[in-house]
């Protein structure tokens, strides 16, 4: 009798022991775990640096077409679910593979590039002034809705806080629920078009259409500005942040800037030519950019140049690095170009509209890209 009561406590025992150990193991994987390109640009800081080696070669594995053309640049899950958004107003959840898993309807164009959360939802704006917030399975779970359209693509931070811009003046700040945290407005009611990117210090940045760049404390309070451009209409490059917490950002007027954390100007390069384009910058301090004078850039953290690279069209996507120094970028001319560290030409893809979209590279170096003409590219072995 003693004997079986012992190797029942002990079954129970053990039973228990298993679950905490599953139930354990699961919190801290999906904690320590993120999408292998979570967002636009790839993380917070928005360095467009991948950790993985992108395609050797401008092999198609396939394409997949969409009613309208994409500006929105896509983001990748655990799963490998490639999620994009176009004009046709619709979310798409493509497969490795290249076959549709869902779309999602919103009731406006989607220029706005997804965002995967920590619970595998995705977060994306869209021209009917919401945000929205898509579960895995491609239903509904929520929208915030704002007063001016949403082009912005949101960034998701540490502490799991969804920020975003609105063409409204503000950028807000919702937890993941879609409730307000806070949001801050531009005193000048200047549409935020770019992505906000956070700073090692959590710190946020973000540029305004009216060509200013903001920076905002944690909380959302003001901590600085800096003019950078003139009165445009739209402003969609984003900064990037470097690991020493200088921004990095370009401007309508053809200037990059690198802003030190305090507000003051570290340096500029002036290309000539609007520079839509979000910066890209590696872990030595190396920066890459696109312009409208139809060049590639190469910068080192000296400002000194590092290569340059030239295409047959101007050049608003922007760029994404893999772990040997190649760069990814689309140029209006209807290529995706690879080039090399040295500013060498690996390879190109000719689509047949121009390419906006920003390149993503997958684990196992697929490149993503949108095109305007419809189609979701995947380039690799």
């Amino acid at each position: 009798m003693f004997m079986k009561a012992l190797l029942k406590a002990f079954s129970i025992f053990g039973i228990t022991l298993i679950l905490v150990v599953g139930i354990g193991a699961h919190f801290s994987i999906s904690d320590s775990v993120t999408p292998p390109w979570q967002m636009f640009r790839h993380d917070l800081r928005h360095t467009g640096v991948s950790p993985f080696k992108g395609t050797q070669t401008n092999k198609l594995k396939w394409k997949f077409s969409v009613e309208k053309r994409i500006t929105s640049s896509p983001a990748i899950g655990l799963d490998g679910t490639i999620c994009f958004g176009s004009v046709d107003g619709k979310l798409y959840a493509v497969s490795p593979e290249g076959k549709l898993v869902w779309t999602f309807q919103t009731g406006g164009e989607v220029t706005s590039s997804p965002a995967i959360g920590p619970d595998g939802k995705i977060y994306v704006g869209s021209r009917d002034k919401k945000l929205y917030a898509i579960n895995p399975d491609g239903s509904l779970k929520w929208t915030y809705e704002t007063e001016g359209e949403v082009y912005s693509s949101p960034a998701i931070g540490k502490d799991n806080v969804i920020y975003f811009g609105s063409a409204d003046g503000n950028l807000y700040a919702t937890d993941l629920d879609g409730n307000l945290k806070w949001n801050y407005k531009n005193n000048i009611y200047s549409s935020i078009s770019s992505s906000p990117s956070i700073g090692p210090d959590g710190s946020i940045y973000f540029l305004i259409s009216k060509g200013i760049i903001y920076a905002l404390n944690p909380d959302g309070t003001f901590k600085w500005n800096l003019r950078i451009g003139s009165n445009v209409y739209q402003s969609f490059s984003s900064p990037a942040i470097g690991e020493d917490g200088v921004v990095y950002v370009g401007s309508e007027n053809g200037i990059v800037y690198a802003i030190n954390p305090d507000g003051k100007v570290k340096w500029r390069v002036n290309t000539g030519k609007t520079v839509q384009s979000s910066p890209a910058i590696d872990s030595d301090g190396t920066l890459y950019f696109g312009s409208y004078n139809k060049e590639i850039y190469a910068v080192n953290s000296n400002c000194t140049l590092k290569w340059n690279f030239k295409t047959n069209g101007w050049i608003e996507s922007s760029p994404a690095v893999d772990s040997e120094g190649t760069v990814y970028i689309g140029s209006s001319d209807g290529s995706l170009y690879a080039i090399d560290s040295k500013g060498e030409l690996k390879w190109s893809y000719q689509t047949e509209g121009w390419i906006e979209s920003s390149p993503l590279i997958g684990p196992d170096g697929t490149i993503y890209f949108g095109s305007n003409d419809n189609h979701l590219y995947a380039i690799g072995n």
